[in-house]
């Protein structure tokens, strides 16, 4: 964790940067899950597009409630974590 006395900019550059790593580690396990083949491939790549979509979604309405709130700046942050916290349910999902 970074210190807590970090500027918001640097605190949304960190979790960025976190969520790039999570982000290739999933992508680590969905290829293996999709060389290995058979029925757990086919549901997982027609699982992973429909996924996407709710999660651009889910981003939309979070940066719209955010400029409606009248707080657009944290609306990077938010999306950050919304995405971070759906790579990390897949990760888990992917490990089990």
């Amino acid at each position: 964790m970074p210190p807590a006395s970090l500027n918001p900019v640097a605190q949304l550059s960190f979790d960025t940067l976190h969520l790039g790593r999570e982000a290739l580690s999933l992508i680590g396990l969905r290829l293996f899950k999709m060389a290995t083949g058979g029925v757990p491939a086919v549901s997982e790549a027609l699982r992973m597009v429909p996924e996407k979509i709710t999660a651009l979604i889910d981003a939309q309405i979070l940066i719209a409630a955010s400029i409606m709130s009248g707080r657009p700046d944290l609306a990077l942050g938010r999306v950050v974590a919304l995405y971070r916290e759906r790579v990390s349910d897949n990760e888990q999902r992917l490990s089990a």
